[in-house]
């Protein structure tokens, strides 16, 4: 089995824009500091495994993840892509109901969940702030729940893409460079990787996107996406 590793005693300088971290007094920063270590996977390790204790919770410094849950009969669903800021790990189980894998080489604060939440009882500024999180998730959940049973194949894609170019470190609507494959995509949207192929193919037979490469979608018509994702 692969294994992360363990970089503790790394300087620790914690992004105010990132959620967890926003606002927050240089006390409750030091705090969190004190009781953090830093993780670096390769891409295809894992920060948690499904069913490990869920003792840890993560905070993503650099790169992408995914989190993917598997049903007892080995099919995948991709829950979530995770990117630079986003917290996880949290979970009302003794055990993760998910697994976390890096996709492109991931750096992560860990974090005692035990400890965060004893911190949070003292600070009403991290209080606040993993109650916005769960919130931020708990509206995603909604909108992923809402895709999967009402809209037809491309107008997920185009969801899909919009939600990338908001996300993704660095994307514009000339050039989204994804770091999933396809196979990831259609795992996320609940799609075949074949729908997904031709999702794609009619997106840019309509012209609204095109795609240099596999990994790269350019937004030519942002009208009429938007209007094919839309989930109001």
């Amino acid at each position: 089995m692969l294994q992360a590793l363990d970089l503790s005693n790394t300087y620790v300088d914690f992004d105010n824009d990132c959620p967890l971290f926003h606002d927050l007094a240089q006390q409750d920063l030091n705090r969190l500091a004190e009781m953090s270590r830093l993780r670096v996977l390769r891409a295809g390790q894992n920060l948690c495994e499904q069913s490990s204790p869920s003792g840890r919770v993560f905070n993503i410094v650099s790169g992408s993840a995914v989190v993917e849950r598997i049903s007892s009969a080995g099919r995948r669903q991709i829950l979530a892509f995770v990117f630079p800021g986003d917290f996880v790990g949290l979970s009302n189980s003794e055990y993760f109901e998910y697994g976390i894998r890096s996709l492109s080489g991931v750096s992560a604060y860990e974090f005692p969940r035990h400890r965060l939440v004893e911190l949070s009882e003292a600070s009403a500024g991290l209080k606040a702030n993993i109650k916005n999180i769960r919130n931020m998730v708990l509206a995603l959940t909604f909108d992923q729940i809402f895709l999967l049973g009402q809209k037809r194949a491309h107008e997920r894609l185009c969801f899909f893409f919009l939600h990338m170019l908001e996300r993704l470190p660095g994307a514009r609507p000339d050039c989204i460079r994804l770091p999933m494959c396809r196979q990831d995509i259609a795992d996320f949207l609940g799609l075949t990787t074949e729908t997904v192929s031709r999702s794609v193919a009619k997106l840019k037979r309509d012209g609204l996107i095109s795609s240099p490469t596999p990994q790269t979608i350019c937004i030519r018509d942002m009208e009429g996406v938007r209007e094919l994702a839309d989930i109001s």
